[in-house]
Protein backbone atom coordinates (compact mmCIF):
# COMPACT_ATOMS: atom_id res chain seq x y z
CA UNK A 1 0.00 0.00 0.00
CA UNK A 2 1.16 3.52 -0.73
CA UNK A 3 4.10 2.01 -3.06
CA UNK A 4 2.88 1.85 -6.43
CA UNK A 5 4.20 4.82 -7.69
CA UNK A 6 7.99 3.99 -6.35
CA UNK A 7 10.26 3.68 -9.34
CA UNK A 8 12.34 0.68 -10.16
CA UNK A 9 15.64 1.33 -7.79
CA UNK A 10 13.41 2.14 -5.17
CA UNK A 11 10.98 -1.00 -5.49
CA UNK A 12 14.52 -3.04 -5.79
CA UNK A 13 15.70 -1.14 -2.79
CA UNK A 14 12.89 -1.45 -0.46
CA UNK A 15 12.85 -5.72 -1.31
CA UNK A 16 16.61 -6.23 -0.70
CA UNK A 17 16.55 -3.97 2.33
CA UNK A 18 13.33 -5.61 3.90
CA UNK A 19 15.26 -9.21 3.38
CA UNK A 20 18.17 -7.96 5.03
CA UNK A 21 16.90 -5.73 7.84
CA UNK A 22 13.72 -7.39 8.74
CA UNK A 23 9.88 -5.72 7.19
CA UNK A 24 9.12 -4.16 10.62
CA UNK A 25 12.30 -1.97 10.03
CA UNK A 26 11.43 -0.60 6.27
CA UNK A 27 9.00 0.68 4.90
CA UNK A 28 7.32 2.29 1.40
CA UNK A 29 4.22 3.02 3.26
CA UNK A 30 2.57 6.66 2.16
CA UNK A 31 0.97 6.75 5.39
CA UNK A 32 4.26 6.08 7.28
CA UNK A 33 6.28 8.28 4.78
CA UNK A 34 4.25 11.67 5.02
CA UNK A 35 5.26 11.49 9.02
CA UNK A 36 8.80 12.43 7.72
CA UNK A 37 8.38 15.04 5.64
CA UNK A 38 10.32 17.26 8.15
CA UNK A 39 10.07 19.74 10.34
CA UNK A 40 11.92 22.16 13.08
CA UNK A 41 11.76 24.98 15.05
CA UNK A 42 12.54 27.28 11.39
CA UNK A 43 10.19 27.63 8.76
CA UNK A 44 9.09 24.62 6.51
CA UNK A 45 6.22 23.94 4.34
CA UNK A 46 3.98 21.65 5.72
CA UNK A 47 3.62 20.10 1.54
CA UNK A 48 6.43 19.04 1.19
CA UNK A 49 6.98 15.56 -0.82
CA UNK A 50 7.56 12.34 1.71
CA UNK A 51 10.82 10.86 1.21
CA UNK A 52 10.65 7.23 -0.73
CA UNK A 53 11.74 4.99 1.92
CA UNK A 54 11.89 5.37 5.71
CA UNK A 55 14.40 2.85 7.49
CA UNK A 56 14.74 2.34 11.01
CA UNK A 57 18.14 0.58 11.52
CA UNK A 58 18.78 -1.78 14.99
CA UNK A 59 22.28 -2.03 14.71
CA UNK A 60 25.19 -0.78 13.17
CA UNK A 61 25.44 -3.87 10.43
CA UNK A 62 21.74 -2.36 9.46
CA UNK A 63 22.99 0.79 8.60
CA UNK A 64 26.44 -0.65 6.58
CA UNK A 65 23.81 -2.48 5.17
CA UNK A 66 21.25 0.37 3.80
CA UNK A 67 24.63 2.33 2.86
CA UNK A 68 25.82 -0.57 0.69
CA UNK A 69 22.32 -0.59 -1.06
CA UNK A 70 21.85 2.75 -1.07
CA UNK A 71 25.34 2.80 -3.02
CA UNK A 72 24.33 0.33 -5.43
CA UNK A 73 21.37 1.90 -6.30
CA UNK A 74 22.46 5.62 -6.15
CA UNK A 75 19.81 6.94 -3.35
CA UNK A 76 20.36 9.75 -1.01
CA UNK A 77 20.29 9.00 2.25
CA UNK A 78 19.43 11.08 5.64
CA UNK A 79 19.66 10.15 8.97
CA UNK A 80 17.66 11.72 11.57
CA UNK A 81 16.78 11.40 15.49
CA UNK A 82 14.22 13.32 17.81
CA UNK A 83 15.00 17.17 18.55
CA UNK A 84 15.48 20.91 17.22
CA UNK A 85 18.10 20.04 14.95
CA UNK A 86 16.11 17.70 12.67
CA UNK A 87 17.38 18.34 9.46
CA UNK A 88 14.32 19.05 6.64
CA UNK A 89 15.99 18.79 3.10
CA UNK A 90 14.98 16.55 1.23
CA UNK A 91 16.32 12.77 0.55
CA UNK A 92 14.80 9.31 -0.71
CA UNK A 93 15.61 7.68 2.15
CA UNK A 94 14.82 9.20 5.50
CA UNK A 95 16.93 6.64 8.67
CA UNK A 96 15.44 6.91 11.78
CA UNK A 97 18.03 6.53 14.09
CA UNK A 98 15.64 6.41 17.10
CA UNK A 99 15.73 2.23 16.82
CA UNK A 100 19.09 2.09 17.92
CA UNK A 101 18.79 2.87 21.41
CA UNK A 102 21.39 1.12 23.58
CA UNK A 103 22.98 3.05 26.32
CA UNK A 104 26.89 1.13 25.91
CA UNK A 105 28.47 2.33 28.89
CA UNK A 106 27.76 4.70 32.18
CA UNK A 107 31.70 5.34 33.20
CA UNK A 108 31.68 7.48 36.19
CA UNK A 109 35.25 7.11 36.86
CA UNK A 110 36.23 8.79 33.83
CA UNK A 111 32.92 10.80 33.29
CA UNK A 112 31.97 9.59 30.12
CA UNK A 113 29.19 7.86 28.70
CA UNK A 114 29.00 5.90 25.80
CA UNK A 115 25.28 5.69 23.55
CA UNK A 116 23.27 5.37 20.74
CA UNK A 117 21.42 7.71 18.97
CA UNK A 118 17.99 6.86 20.26
CA UNK A 119 18.63 7.70 23.56
CA UNK A 120 17.04 10.53 25.02
CA UNK A 121 17.36 13.05 27.96
CA UNK A 122 14.39 11.78 29.91
CA UNK A 123 16.27 8.39 29.87
CA UNK A 124 19.22 8.59 30.42
CA UNK A 125 19.26 11.61 33.11
CA UNK A 126 17.46 9.95 35.90
CA UNK A 127 20.06 7.46 35.46
CA UNK A 128 23.20 9.38 35.72
CA UNK A 129 21.25 11.46 38.46
CA UNK A 130 20.84 8.02 40.61
CA UNK A 131 24.79 7.62 40.25
CA UNK A 132 25.25 11.35 41.56
CA UNK A 133 25.86 13.01 37.90
CA UNK A 134 24.73 14.79 34.84
CA UNK A 135 25.18 15.67 31.32
CA UNK A 136 25.01 19.11 29.56
CA UNK A 137 21.44 19.28 28.35
CA UNK A 138 20.37 22.96 27.89
CA UNK A 139 17.11 24.31 27.20
CA UNK A 140 16.35 21.15 25.22
CA UNK A 141 13.01 19.06 25.99
CA UNK A 142 13.60 15.48 28.05
CA UNK A 143 12.04 13.66 24.80
CA UNK A 144 14.99 14.76 22.93
CA UNK A 145 18.13 12.20 21.47
CA UNK A 146 21.16 13.07 23.61
CA UNK A 147 23.19 12.17 20.96
CA UNK A 148 21.49 14.13 18.25
CA UNK A 149 21.10 17.29 20.02
CA UNK A 150 24.50 17.26 22.45
CA UNK A 151 27.14 15.15 20.52
CA UNK A 152 26.18 14.99 17.09
CA UNK A 153 25.53 18.72 16.50
CA UNK A 154 28.21 19.48 18.94
CA UNK A 155 27.53 22.93 18.87
CA UNK A 156 27.21 25.89 20.84
CA UNK A 157 23.41 25.85 21.87
CA UNK A 158 22.57 23.67 24.54
CA UNK A 159 25.95 23.31 26.02
CA UNK A 160 27.75 24.29 28.76
CA UNK A 161 28.97 27.90 28.81
CA UNK A 162 32.67 27.79 29.79
CA UNK A 163 33.41 24.90 27.34
CA UNK A 164 32.66 24.98 23.46
CA UNK A 165 31.63 21.92 21.80
CA UNK A 166 34.02 19.65 24.11
CA UNK A 167 31.22 17.83 25.46
CA UNK A 168 31.69 14.76 22.52
CA UNK A 169 34.90 12.59 23.09
CA UNK A 170 34.98 10.24 20.17
CA UNK A 171 32.31 9.24 17.44
CA UNK A 172 32.00 5.59 15.89
CA UNK A 173 30.07 6.28 12.26
CA UNK A 174 29.74 4.35 8.79
CA UNK A 175 31.12 6.32 6.29
CA UNK A 176 29.22 6.69 2.83
CA UNK A 177 30.90 3.36 1.43
CA UNK A 178 30.37 1.57 4.28
CA UNK A 179 33.60 1.44 6.21
CA UNK A 180 33.32 1.34 9.99
CA UNK A 181 35.28 4.42 11.86
CA UNK A 182 36.21 5.39 15.12
CA UNK A 183 37.51 8.56 16.38
CA UNK A 184 40.36 9.10 18.90
CA UNK A 185 41.79 6.47 21.28
CA UNK A 186 38.60 4.19 19.97
CA UNK A 187 40.13 3.67 16.84
CA UNK A 188 42.29 1.00 18.00
CA UNK A 189 39.38 -1.09 19.01
CA UNK A 190 40.14 -0.37 22.85
CA UNK A 191 36.90 0.60 25.48
CA UNK A 192 38.97 3.92 25.97
CA UNK A 193 37.25 7.04 24.29
CA UNK A 194 39.42 10.20 23.78
CA UNK A 195 39.75 12.51 21.18
CA UNK A 196 43.62 13.54 21.06
CA UNK A 197 46.40 11.14 20.21
CA UNK A 198 49.82 11.55 19.50
CA UNK A 199 49.14 8.78 16.77
CA UNK A 200 46.36 10.85 14.51
CA UNK A 201 44.48 13.72 13.96
CA UNK A 202 41.22 14.83 15.53
CA UNK A 203 38.64 14.01 12.89
CA UNK A 204 35.66 15.17 15.47
CA UNK A 205 34.83 18.33 13.67
CA UNK A 206 34.49 16.49 10.03
CA UNK A 207 31.57 14.52 10.99
CA UNK A 208 29.27 17.07 13.04
CA UNK A 209 26.10 18.29 11.43
CA UNK A 210 26.37 21.80 10.05
CA UNK A 211 23.48 23.92 9.39
CA UNK A 212 24.44 23.53 4.78
CA UNK A 213 24.38 19.66 5.03
CA UNK A 214 23.85 17.08 7.43
CA UNK A 215 25.49 14.71 7.59
CA UNK A 216 28.49 15.70 5.77
CA UNK A 217 30.22 12.71 5.69
CA UNK A 218 28.62 10.11 7.55
CA UNK A 219 25.85 8.02 9.71
CA UNK A 220 27.21 8.30 13.28
CA UNK A 221 26.22 5.14 15.37
CA UNK A 222 27.65 6.01 18.70
CA UNK A 223 29.16 8.67 20.73
CA UNK A 224 31.38 9.08 24.08
CA UNK A 225 29.48 12.02 26.13
CA UNK A 226 30.99 13.67 29.37
CA UNK A 227 29.25 13.78 32.63
CA UNK A 228 29.72 15.63 35.47
CA UNK A 229 29.17 15.52 38.85
CA UNK A 230 25.86 16.82 40.22
CA UNK A 231 27.44 18.55 43.16
CA UNK A 232 25.69 18.70 46.78
CA UNK A 233 24.48 22.20 45.61
CA UNK A 234 23.28 24.39 42.75
CA UNK A 235 21.74 27.70 42.45
CA UNK A 236 19.58 29.84 39.61
CA UNK A 237 19.83 33.92 40.17
CA UNK A 238 17.80 35.74 38.23
CA UNK A 239 19.26 39.44 36.75
CA UNK A 240 17.17 42.18 35.86
CA UNK A 241 18.80 44.87 33.65
CA UNK A 242 17.45 47.80 31.79
CA UNK A 243 19.78 47.07 28.38
CA UNK A 244 21.08 44.25 26.72
CA UNK A 245 24.61 45.46 26.71
CA UNK A 246 24.83 45.59 30.49
CA UNK A 247 22.79 42.11 30.49
CA UNK A 248 25.20 40.59 27.85
CA UNK A 249 28.45 42.07 29.85
CA UNK A 250 27.02 40.80 32.75
CA UNK A 251 26.60 37.14 31.64
CA UNK A 252 29.83 37.15 29.84
CA UNK A 253 31.42 38.33 33.38
CA UNK A 254 30.27 35.07 35.01
CA UNK A 255 31.54 32.82 32.04
CA UNK A 256 34.82 34.48 32.47
CA UNK A 257 34.92 33.95 35.94
CA UNK A 258 34.35 30.18 35.92
CA UNK A 259 31.26 30.23 37.49
CA UNK A 260 28.54 29.18 35.31
CA UNK A 261 27.34 26.33 33.66
CA UNK A 262 25.35 28.29 31.51
CA UNK A 263 24.24 31.97 31.13
CA UNK A 264 21.73 33.65 29.22
CA UNK A 265 20.07 36.58 28.09
CA UNK A 266 16.40 36.75 27.18
CA UNK A 267 14.55 40.28 26.29
CA UNK A 268 11.41 41.00 27.86
CA UNK A 269 9.78 39.58 24.98
CA UNK A 270 10.64 36.00 25.36
CA UNK A 271 10.23 36.52 29.03
CA UNK A 272 6.67 38.08 29.05
CA UNK A 273 5.08 35.59 26.28
CA UNK A 274 7.02 32.57 27.98
CA UNK A 275 4.96 34.18 31.40
CA UNK A 276 1.77 35.03 30.43
CA UNK A 277 1.48 31.69 28.44
CA UNK A 278 1.88 29.49 31.50
CA UNK A 279 -0.59 31.81 33.20
CA UNK A 280 -2.71 31.68 30.37
CA UNK A 281 -6.68 33.27 30.00
CA UNK A 282 -7.04 37.28 30.62
CA UNK A 283 -3.03 37.52 31.22
CA UNK A 284 -1.77 35.95 27.84
CA UNK A 285 -4.19 37.88 25.91
CA UNK A 286 -3.14 41.39 27.64
CA UNK A 287 0.31 40.83 27.10
CA UNK A 288 -0.21 40.11 23.35
CA UNK A 289 -2.01 43.60 23.17
CA UNK A 290 0.30 45.10 24.62
CA UNK A 291 3.20 43.42 22.07
CA UNK A 292 0.80 44.03 19.32
CA UNK A 293 1.18 47.96 20.14
CA UNK A 294 3.89 48.78 21.94
CA UNK A 295 7.68 49.38 21.08
CA UNK A 296 10.62 47.35 21.41
CA UNK A 297 12.02 49.76 23.84
CA UNK A 298 9.15 49.71 26.12
CA UNK A 299 8.89 47.09 28.00
CA UNK A 300 5.49 46.51 30.20
CA UNK A 301 5.58 47.95 34.21
CA UNK A 302 7.27 45.72 36.41
CA UNK A 303 9.41 44.18 33.40
CA UNK A 304 13.05 44.20 33.09
CA UNK A 305 13.84 45.15 29.02
CA UNK A 306 16.42 42.14 29.42
CA UNK A 307 16.77 39.06 32.00
CA UNK A 308 19.51 36.85 32.80
CA UNK A 309 20.05 33.24 34.51
CA UNK A 310 23.39 31.81 35.41
CA UNK A 311 23.39 28.21 36.35
CA UNK A 312 26.05 27.16 38.53
CA UNK A 313 26.88 23.42 40.64
CA UNK A 314 29.70 23.25 43.95
CA UNK A 315 29.97 22.43 47.21
CA UNK A 316 27.82 24.60 49.36
CA UNK A 317 30.48 26.85 50.14
CA UNK A 318 31.20 27.52 46.37
CA UNK A 319 27.34 28.32 46.05
CA UNK A 320 27.25 30.59 48.67
CA UNK A 321 30.07 32.87 47.12
CA UNK A 322 29.26 32.66 43.97
CA UNK A 323 25.52 34.09 44.60
CA UNK A 324 27.39 36.98 46.35
CA UNK A 325 29.43 37.16 43.17
CA UNK A 326 26.79 37.43 40.80
CA UNK A 327 25.25 40.12 42.87
CA UNK A 328 28.69 41.96 42.59
CA UNK A 329 28.73 41.63 39.11
CA UNK A 330 25.38 42.28 38.37
CA UNK A 331 25.68 45.74 40.58
CA UNK A 332 28.72 46.80 38.89
CA UNK A 333 26.97 46.17 35.04
CA UNK A 334 24.18 48.34 36.30
CA UNK A 335 21.79 45.60 37.40
CA UNK A 336 20.45 43.68 39.52
CA UNK A 337 19.63 40.22 41.21
CA UNK A 338 16.18 39.77 41.83
CA UNK A 339 14.88 38.88 44.99
CA UNK A 340 12.51 35.53 45.55
CA UNK A 341 9.64 38.06 46.28
CA UNK A 342 10.57 39.87 43.60
CA UNK A 343 10.43 36.79 41.13
CA UNK A 344 7.34 35.87 42.45
CA UNK A 345 5.44 39.25 41.75
CA UNK A 346 6.54 39.48 38.12
CA UNK A 347 7.71 36.17 36.49
CA UNK A 348 7.10 33.25 39.16
CA UNK A 349 5.87 30.59 35.60
CA UNK A 350 8.64 31.42 33.80
CA UNK A 351 11.01 30.85 36.56
CA UNK A 352 9.66 27.75 37.79
CA UNK A 353 10.14 26.67 34.10
CA UNK A 354 14.01 27.36 34.71
CA UNK A 355 14.15 25.88 37.71
CA UNK A 356 12.97 22.36 36.64
CA UNK A 357 15.43 22.61 33.27
CA UNK A 358 18.13 23.79 34.92
CA UNK A 359 18.42 24.33 38.60
CA UNK A 360 17.10 20.80 39.81
CA UNK A 361 18.46 19.00 36.40
CA UNK A 362 15.42 16.97 36.50
CA UNK A 363 13.89 15.92 33.56
CA UNK A 364 10.79 14.14 34.98
CA UNK A 365 8.61 17.17 34.79
CA UNK A 366 10.22 19.45 31.83
CA UNK A 367 7.59 18.41 29.33
CA UNK A 368 5.15 20.21 31.26
CA UNK A 369 7.66 22.85 31.81
CA UNK A 370 8.05 23.42 27.99
CA UNK A 371 4.16 23.21 27.10
CA UNK A 372 4.08 27.28 26.67
CA UNK A 373 6.69 26.99 23.51
CA UNK A 374 3.92 24.82 21.90
CA UNK A 375 0.90 27.47 22.33
CA UNK A 376 -0.10 30.79 21.60
CA UNK A 377 1.15 32.69 18.43
CA UNK A 378 2.24 29.06 16.44
CA UNK A 379 5.18 29.25 14.78
CA UNK A 380 8.59 31.27 15.46
CA UNK A 381 11.29 31.28 12.79
CA UNK A 382 14.65 31.00 14.30
CA UNK A 383 17.64 33.56 13.60
CA UNK A 384 21.07 33.11 14.44
CA UNK A 385 23.86 35.75 14.84
CA UNK A 386 27.29 34.69 16.38
CA UNK A 387 29.89 36.46 17.01
CA UNK A 388 31.94 38.47 19.73
CA UNK A 389 30.07 39.78 22.45
CA UNK A 390 30.27 43.37 21.30
CA UNK A 391 29.33 43.06 17.90
CA UNK A 392 25.86 41.23 19.17
CA UNK A 393 25.36 44.54 21.33
CA UNK A 394 25.54 46.52 18.34
CA UNK A 395 23.66 44.37 16.55
CA UNK A 396 20.84 44.21 18.67
CA UNK A 397 20.59 48.56 18.86
CA UNK A 398 20.16 48.48 15.26
CA UNK A 399 18.49 45.18 14.36
CA UNK A 400 14.92 45.86 16.51
CA UNK A 401 14.87 48.98 14.85
CA UNK A 402 15.19 47.59 11.42
CA UNK A 403 12.77 44.82 12.05
CA UNK A 404 10.58 47.77 12.83
CA UNK A 405 10.83 50.09 10.37
CA UNK A 406 11.05 47.64 6.84
CA UNK A 407 8.94 44.95 8.20
CA UNK A 408 6.46 46.21 10.86
CA UNK A 409 7.67 43.60 13.21
CA UNK A 410 7.45 45.37 16.82
CA UNK A 411 9.18 43.50 18.99
CA UNK A 412 10.44 40.25 18.12
CA UNK A 413 11.77 37.38 21.30
CA UNK A 414 15.13 36.82 21.61
CA UNK A 415 18.09 35.27 23.47
CA UNK A 416 21.50 35.57 24.12
CA UNK A 417 23.54 32.51 24.81
CA UNK A 418 27.32 33.15 26.26
CA UNK A 419 29.85 30.29 25.51
CA UNK A 420 33.55 29.19 24.90
CA UNK A 421 34.87 31.17 28.39
CA UNK A 422 32.93 34.00 27.22
CA UNK A 423 34.71 35.24 23.79
CA UNK A 424 31.79 34.52 21.97
CA UNK A 425 28.08 33.91 22.03
CA UNK A 426 24.60 34.24 19.61
CA UNK A 427 21.74 36.06 19.50
CA UNK A 428 18.98 34.03 18.73
CA UNK A 429 16.01 35.83 16.93
CA UNK A 430 12.61 34.29 17.18
CA UNK A 431 10.60 36.56 14.49
CA UNK A 432 6.87 35.27 14.23
CA UNK A 433 6.24 33.34 10.70
CA UNK A 434 3.19 32.80 8.76
CA UNK A 435 2.92 29.05 8.09
CA UNK A 436 -0.54 29.56 6.10
CA UNK A 437 0.86 28.36 2.92
CA UNK A 438 3.85 28.63 0.50
CA UNK A 439 3.77 32.34 -0.38
CA UNK A 440 3.86 33.34 3.40
CA UNK A 441 6.60 30.92 4.21
CA UNK A 442 8.62 32.20 1.18
CA UNK A 443 8.17 35.77 1.93
CA UNK A 444 9.37 35.17 5.74
CA UNK A 445 12.33 33.10 4.13
CA UNK A 446 13.23 36.63 2.20
CA UNK A 447 13.06 38.93 4.97
CA UNK A 448 14.97 36.60 6.81
CA UNK A 449 17.93 36.21 3.79
CA UNK A 450 17.65 40.31 3.36
CA UNK A 451 18.03 40.98 7.50
CA UNK A 452 21.38 38.50 7.66
CA UNK A 453 22.74 40.25 4.18
CA UNK A 454 22.02 43.37 6.46
CA UNK A 455 23.67 42.03 9.73
CA UNK A 456 26.68 41.08 7.36
CA UNK A 457 27.42 44.58 6.00
CA UNK A 458 27.11 46.27 8.94
CA UNK A 459 29.24 43.44 10.90
CA UNK A 460 31.68 41.30 9.20
CA UNK A 461 32.83 39.90 12.09
CA UNK A 462 29.39 38.25 12.18
CA UNK A 463 28.40 34.94 11.38
CA UNK A 464 24.83 34.97 10.43
CA UNK A 465 23.71 30.82 9.67
CA UNK A 466 21.71 30.61 6.34
CA UNK A 467 23.10 34.25 4.68
CA UNK A 468 24.46 34.44 1.69
CA UNK A 469 27.81 34.14 3.32
CA UNK A 470 28.85 30.22 2.51
CA UNK A 471 31.60 27.87 2.74
CA UNK A 472 31.58 27.11 -0.64
CA UNK A 473 31.93 30.39 -2.15
CA UNK A 474 33.39 32.86 0.95
CA UNK A 475 35.63 30.75 3.09
CA UNK A 476 39.55 30.92 2.38
CA UNK A 477 39.66 27.01 1.39
CA UNK A 478 37.52 25.27 3.78
CA UNK A 479 35.29 24.92 0.74
CA UNK A 480 37.44 23.53 -1.55
CA UNK A 481 38.87 20.90 1.10
CA UNK A 482 35.40 19.91 2.44
CA UNK A 483 33.98 19.37 -1.07
CA UNK A 484 37.36 16.96 -2.01
CA UNK A 485 37.11 15.04 0.83
CA UNK A 486 33.14 14.72 0.28
CA UNK A 487 33.73 13.70 -2.97
CA UNK A 488 36.35 10.99 -2.00
CA UNK A 489 34.56 9.23 0.40
CA UNK A 490 30.78 9.85 -1.18
CA UNK A 491 31.75 9.68 -4.64
CA UNK A 492 27.94 8.27 -5.53
CA UNK A 493 26.76 11.35 -3.19
CA UNK A 494 24.69 9.54 -1.37
CA UNK A 495 24.64 12.11 1.21
CA UNK A 496 24.08 14.88 -1.08
CA UNK A 497 21.27 16.71 -1.89
CA UNK A 498 19.21 15.02 -4.47
CA UNK A 499 21.05 16.82 -7.45
CA UNK A 500 23.39 18.64 -5.53
CA UNK A 501 26.77 19.19 -6.99
CA UNK A 502 28.15 21.92 -4.72
CA UNK A 503 28.26 22.39 -0.88
CA UNK A 504 25.26 24.93 -1.15
CA UNK A 505 21.91 23.99 -1.55
CA UNK A 506 20.44 25.28 -5.38
CA UNK A 507 17.84 28.42 -4.74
Amino acid sequence: MGTQQMSEKTARALKELQTSLGEENVSGNLAIRSTYRGINYNVLSPWRTPPALVVRPKTVEHVQELVRVANKEKLTLLPICSGTIAPHWGADVVVDMMGMDKIIKIDTENLNVVLEPGVTFNRLNPILRKEGYTIAHGSLPSSFSVMGNLAVRRGFNHNFAGRFADQTLGFELVLPDGTLLRTGTATFGIDFWFPLSQDMPDLRGLFVATLQRTPLLGIITKAAVKIWPLMEASALPIGGFDSCAKAFKFSQAVVRAGIADQSMVWNWVLVGMSQTRKSGGQDDIDFLNYRMAADYTQPPKGFYYCYTWTQFRGYKEQIEVNLKLCERIAKEMGGKILSQSEIEDTIPHIHNTWKLCYKEFSHERTDLAHAWKVGGEGVMDVWYYLGQVDDLIKLEEEYNRRLKEKYHILNAPYYCRIFDQGMAAHLRYMPPADCADDFQIQKTMRIRKDMHNWALSRYPNVHCFGADRAVGNHSIGMGKIIEKIRETLDPNHIMYMPGENRLEPEE
